[in-house]
């Protein structure tokens, strides 16, 4: 008989703390549930440093000293969730959660590390990661009730399944027809960046050309919100170097007529925040805008172009897929949490 050593699980002093190194994070990372942009120790540092609020429970589990899974999550008003939970897409432990001994330590620790402990929330869980069956599963043996509140879509394309299925994308007649009518009456040039500091001196012009695309709508522009500048100013440093930042301007006519900040991470090229001159709007540069991005993609031989959570009818034009992502509360028996 084999007896397994016993898993210890520790609350780490934070991101600088070099048992959580982003070197430690992308090696325990190689065995995730699912592999994101928004579980690198990039992301999740600069959301901390930017958004955090409550307690850090950045959570290790190791066996025999050998760190097996991270937990990067916080405490505020009693309840437990991800770092990044908001602004993100997609959520989930990092490392191996499968053995029942390591996602019992992870919960057991960050409950007994909060104050006046309500329940967890876990946004953004893929459906297609084991996190949720795991979550179901925990909970029934640490005497907690588990329950599914609620689903978002996230529709992707996969490029070459079908075959050829990206290229067919880019060359829908509307994207090519709306690229002509600019290359016809001015230069048009596309420049893609992916080093952090580069980006950086082109942030002010995407904040301010987003906020005049939403102003008269609704819905104002995320960017009329300090912290949230300040969140894409801070990623840009923090993933100075990773070379997954993928940052596109289209220029036109001597200006720029659209912006695109996202990435290209784990063979997913991620539509994640667009911008374009609001009085252009009739000659549709957003539509050019996607038809470089899916051209980007493709060129980069990666296998989807994600276009993250939402269920805007653009993206259904595109996406022949539909994954989604769900949030799982856990709360003390009885008890049907906030």
């Amino acid at each position: 008989m084999i007896t397994m050593t016993p898993v210890t699980a520790t609350v780490l002093s934070g991101f600088d703390d070099p048992v959580a190194s982003s070197a430690v994070w992308e090696r325990v990372a190689t065995a995730s549930p699912s592999s994101t942009v928004f579980q690198t120790w990039h992301w999740q540092r600069a959301w901390w440093d930017t958004f955090g609020r409550g307690k850090l429970l950045l959570i290790q589990a190791a066996r025999a000293d050998r760190p097996v899974a991270l937990a990067p999550l916080f405490a505020d008003g009693g309840m437990v969730f991800f770092v990044g939970s908001g602004g993100s897409d997609y959520l989930d432990f990092v490392g191996d959660t499968s053995d029942a001994d390591m996602l019992d330590a992870i919960l057991e620790t960050a409950r007994a590390h909060t104050l006046n402990f309500v329940g967890f929330r876990f946004y953004l869980v893929p459906d297609e990661s084991p996190t949720g069956e795991r979550l179901k599963a925990a909970a029934r043996r640490l005497g907690l009730a588990c329950y599914d509140e609620g689903d978002l879509p996230a529709p992707t394309l996969q490029l070459h399944d079908p075959p050829a299925a990206g290229q067919a994308a880019a060359d829908k007649a509307s994207l090519v027809r709306h690229e002509r009518y600019f290359r016809r009456d001015g230069a048009l040039a596309a420049i893609r960046l992916t080093d952090g500091r580069e980006i950086l001196p082109h942030l002010e012009e995407f904040f301010d050309q987003h906020v005049a695309r939403w102003v008269n709508t609704p819905y104002p522009s995320l960017f009329c919100d300090p912290t949230q500048r300040a969140f894409y100013r801070r990623l840009c440093e923090v993933a100075d170097r990773t070379g997954w930042l993928r940052f596109t301007r289209i220029d036109w006519a001597g200006r720029p007529i659209a912006f695109h900040f996202g990435s290209c991470f784990a063979g997913r090229y991620l539509w994640y925040k667009p911008s374009f001159a609001v009085d252009l709007a009739r000659r549709s540069p957003g539509e050019l805008l996607l038809r470089q991005l899916l051209l980007a993609a493709i060129a980069e031989g990666v296998d989807e172009f994600d276009f993250g959570i939402g269920d805007e009818a653009f993206k259904h034009r595109f996406a022949n897929r539909v994954r989604r992502v769900r949030t799982w509360g856990l709360y003390p028996v009885g008890e049907n949490g906030p």
